[in-house]
């Protein structure tokens, strides 16, 4: 069974619903996140070379015209993330129903819900990982690891091996939790659109059932970013340049292949609205 998605009470493409029984495919999704990359370019490639641009001109540049770069490159990128979320759902032709822009460059009613849902997990994000290292730190405290020598690398130093053990259960552990949460609401921004409402929390039951698919795909998706950051790590490689092709890299292959691998797993676990 298929239904309409609806952003501001236009008919902009297709999901099937979870009811349908059909199981989430994240490889079959992947694929075609990774053939759907030259719709995302033709519809929102100039606004996110724009972002990458600023954002590195804001990283390289010091005093106003930096910070006015950092400001530019928020709104371009608000810009590029709305454009990326309309295609990844609704292909090219259904996202320039939803308000898509020419070139990926709109700010409508859908990049304001993105932006405020954005804020919203991201303080969820952030009282979650403070939990965490409260927790981290009061777990280290009590076994009495040496925490100065855990901040130094010097592992000789922290304490005895079975405490070593400790500290790699407990790290393992706690930052699996931040991981989980994450994919959890990793549907938010489809559904903010498909919903025609700012959506954060109330997304986490659309990946029930489909939390390792959805894990494993958007690890897929960051692969090309994390070899290119490792190369950069292993060599020793700086300066702005390699700030610039990380920041293209970043939008113009990371940033689209997610959009794309998520609205293909909204159009297999997305519902109507509740």
């Amino acid at each position: 069974m298929t239904r309409g998605v609806r952003v501001d009470g236009s008919t902009v493409g297709t999901t099937t619903e979870a009811a349908s029984g059909a199981r989430f495919d994240a490889a079959g999704a992947l694929v075609e996140a990774m053939r759907g990359l030259p719709e995302m370019w033709r519809g929102a490639g100039p606004a996110l070379v724009a972002t990458a641009v600023l954002w590195t001109a804001a990283q390289a540049a010091p005093g106003a015209f930096g910070a006015l770069s950092a400001v530019l490159a928020l709104a371009v990128g608000m810009a590029a993330y709305g454009a990326r979320v309309r295609i990844g759902v609704a292909g090219l032709e259904g996202a320039q129903a939803a308000g898509l822009g020419r070139g990926g460059f709109q700010w409508r009613r859908l990049e304001a819900r993105l932006l405020g849902a954005g804020l919203l997990v991201l303080l969820f994000m952030t009282i979650i990982l403070s939990i965490v290292a409260l927790t981290a730190l009061a777990l280290f405290g009590a076994a009495g690891l040496n925490a100065q020598a855990i901040a130094e690398g010097d592992w000789a130093r922290v304490g005895p091996g079975w405490k070593l053990a400790l500290l790699a259960v407990v790290t393992v552990g706690l930052l699996a939790l931040p991981t989980i949460l994450a994919v959890r609401v990793s549907l938010y921004a489809q559904a903010t659109l498909a919903w025609g409402r700012m959506t954060s929390l109330g997304a986490t039951g659309l990946t029930n059932g489909a939390m390792g698919g959805l894990l494993l795909g958007l690890m897929a998706c960051s692969a090309p970013l994390m070899v290119w950051l490792a190369l950069l790590a292993t060599t020793g490689m700086a300066g702005p340049w390699a700030a610039g092709v990380t920041a293209l890299i970043l939008t113009l292959v990371q940033a689209p292949l997610s959009a794309g691998f998520l609205g293909r797993a909204w159009r297999a676990l997305g519902r109507p609205a509740g």
